[in-house]
């Protein structure tokens, strides 16, 4: 079991772009909600049962996805702990985002 999380700057950058999105169509309230939304996922599901995300070794060696709809959580275990490394909307072509993956 891991103890905590941490984010990747793209994945600070998702979140921050996912927050503004929601503040701008729904509410500052609403944006707020999906981030918490997201964290909470990660800390109650994902962080203590990091092998509850799907597979994914298209992105990488050890990435794994989780949703948390509309958005997709790509993480993988590092050192005890989960890295988030992208948070992106379930509908979007996530392939050319992910690529980057593939080299690390």
């Amino acid at each position: 079991m891991t103890s905590r999380y941490e984010y990747s700057a793209s994945a600070r950058f998702d979140l921050a772009r996912i927050w503004a999105h929601h503040a701008e169509r729904v509410s500052i309230q609403g944006a707020d909600s999906m981030v918490q939304r997201i964290e909470e996922a990660l800390r109650r599901i994902v962080v203590p049962h990091p092998s509850a995300g799907r597979v994914r070794p298209e992105f990488g060696r050890g990435i794994r996805s989780f949703p948390v709809v509309p958005y997709i959580v790509f993480y993988r275990v590092e050192r005890g702990r989960v890295y988030v490394v992208r948070v992106l909307h379930g509908h979007r072509d996530i392939q050319q985002p992910l690529m980057s993956l593939l080299v690390a």
